[in-house]
């Protein structure tokens, strides 16, 4: 697996202040394991189309089928003799999972801000992953492994731009507390200091914890004073449709006694808000997660 890192921006027009965004982070669906939950998968795709409007938005963070891990590739890589048509047949195995998939997604279409790469990905013969097929499914932009994610959102009636910004990978593993998953992202948060939301996937965790940070600012009314404001951020997990402890099938959770996963996505409602206390005039951004 490319550990490739890529930067996206996108305008979204807001008529007034008063309107909502609606963002939904989800991954490590594993759509074609045996283990994957579908019917929560699937009440997860009704639930997201009750709530879909024009001003809601998603992020796939890896993962979406199983076939097949990085590790395993590998595997397949080292064995000398693949005659064509084997690896042609594997090809349409991997095209079969994306078309499913892409189908029960369709609704997203025009509202993805892009899909994260996973380690779970099969590399066709051409060269391109999985994952930039199912890209191109849906109409949608490749994330790479890694990426920051600028927000542009414009409001006509006040001619006010706000910046929000997102940071997403498909993540690391390792270590069976939840303190570890965080800390994972809290070192994201060293490389990328000043995002509004910090997300991984992959160790099927699912978590959205708030923290803050001051920055110094400039007052908005040209006296050149600097004043501190607090600026809120989300530690994320996106969890996962996988599930643990499947009667006679085999899991890693299993062989490494891994506590069970609460399956499922998140949501957030971004919202905004004028500030004028103390002669300041400023719109602030405010983000609620839904778990």
């Amino acid at each position: 697996m490319e550990t490739i890192y890529t930067t996206k921006t996108r305008d979204i027009e807001l008529p007034d202040t008063k309107h909502k965004i609606k963002l939904w982070l989800f991954g490590d669906i594993h759509r074609d394991a045996p283990s994957c939950d579908v019917d929560r998968w699937k009440w997860f795709i009704s639930e997201a189309k009750k709530t879909h409007d024009d001003y809601t938005y998603y992020i796939g963070l890896g993962d979406y089928n199983d076939f097949a891990s990085s590790k395993e590739q590998e595997h397949l890589q080292t064995k000398r003799g693949l005659h064509r048509e084997t690896i042609v047949k594997l090809d349409g195995l991997a095209e079969r999972d994306n078309r499913l998939i892409a189908r029960e997604m369709s609704f997203m279409r025009g509202h993805i801000l892009g899909l994260i790469e996973g380690n779970h990905t099969w590399v066709f013969m051409n060269g391109r992953t999985a994952t930039e097929d199912l890209c191109d499914r849906l109409g949608t932009e490749y994330l790479g492994w890694l990426n920051h994610f600028s927000w542009r959102v414009r409001f006509p009636n006040t001619k006010r731009t706000q910046l929000i910004y997102i940071v997403s990978c498909h993540g690391q593993a390792g270590g069976k507390t939840v303190g570890n998953s965080v800390n994972q992202l809290d070192n994201l948060r060293q490389v990328f200091p000043i995002a509004d939301v910090y997300c991984m996937g992959h160790d099927h965790q699912r978590l959205a914890r708030p923290v803050s940070v001051l920055l110094p600012m400039y007052r908005v009314d040209g006296s050149g004073e600097i004043v501190l404001k607090q600026k809120r951020q989300f530690l994320c997990r996106s969890g996962s449709f996988k599930r643990a402890y499947v009667e006679n099938i085999s899991g890693y959770e299993v062989g490494r006694l891994l506590k069970p996963s609460d399956l499922g996505a998140l949501m957030f409602e971004i919202g905004f808000h004028r500030d004028n206390k103390n002669g300041e005039d400023r719109l602030i951004t405010d983000i609620k997660a839904i778990v």
